[in-house]
């Protein structure tokens, strides 16, 4: 289980304007939502996990929209929570969904090119036999 905690930069470092993946704060913040219902694509949820590991802003703002998004309705309904815990198992669940998903993007691509070798060598095959 990792906590938001692990997560963070340390006090005295200035989080970036523009991470890794490219997109600045703004882009960020506003993705959040997407990231929360799970409606980021793969490439975008790539871009937005690499920036959240490096900005503290930006997993400030998450954990503001979490608390909104999934704490409300607990509150409203009379049950606790742990934000912290809750979040942190929120974004490793997203990290290794990213992971699989990326895994069988690579598998299909092989697929396809196995098929492609395939079709081709047995076409080769073909006409030498002819």
């Amino acid at each position: 289980m990792q906590k938001l905690k692990e997560l963070t930069l340390p006090v005295n470092e200035k989080p970036k304007k523009n991470m890794a993946g490219g997109i600045d704060c703004k882009t960020c913040e506003k993705e959040i939502p997407a990231f929360l219902r799970d409606g980021l694509p793969n490439r975008e949820l790539g871009i937005f996990l690499r920036h959240l590991d490096g900005c503290r802003d930006c997993q400030d703002e998450l954990s503001i929209q979490y608390l909104v998004y999934a704490g409300m309705p607990k509150l409203e309904t009379g049950e606790t929570f742990n934000l912290n815990d809750e979040l942190g198992d929120f974004i490793t669940l997203e990290k290794n969904r990213y992971r699989r998903r990326m895994r069988l993007k690579v598998t299909a691509l092989l697929m396809e090119f196995a098929t492609l070798v395939l079709t081709l060598g047995g076409s080769i095959l073909l006409v030498m036999l002819w």
